[in-house]
């Protein structure tokens, strides 16, 4: 959020700098779909994924800094007392495509296993 507050000041700033008298400008600011920013939970439980799926040899890339699109987890985590991550589901393309959207079989199994494992360690079952 400290990006888009940033660039609403200055976009705001600039609209005041007016350069015809007569002109109005209004700009209208509105968050449809807030970031998932990374808290310190968050990256612990990324790193605790991580090490799940390397158990069955697989690694698991976390991204730190934003790649554009939006994700309903952003509502979640802007509620939430504890970490709030996202991407742990099926590996594939097309995502929300009317034509070409598809998952990767391969994926099934380990991101089950991924899943099952977090449940189970936050839970505070044993696995």
């Amino acid at each position: 959020m400290a990006d888009f507050d940033r660039l609403e000041k200055k976009l705001q700033r600039r609209v005041q700098q007016r350069r015809l008298a007569d002109a109005k400008v209004q700009l209208k600011f509105e968050v449809r779909r807030p970031p998932l920013e990374a808290t310190d939970a968050s990256r612990a439980l990324d790193k605790r994924a991580q090490a799940i799926y390397a158990e069955p040899g697989l690694t698991m890339q976390v991204a730190e800094v934003a790649t554009g699109g939006g994700t309903d987890a952003s509502f979640a985590a802007m509620q939430a007392r504890g970490p709030v991550i996202e991407g742990l589901g099926l590996t594939g393309f097309g995502a929300h495509s009317n034509d070409a959207e598809y998952v990767d079989i391969r994926s099934i199994a380990p991101r089950l296993y991924l899943v099952a494992r977090l449940i189970m360690e936050i839970s505070g079952a044993n696995p």
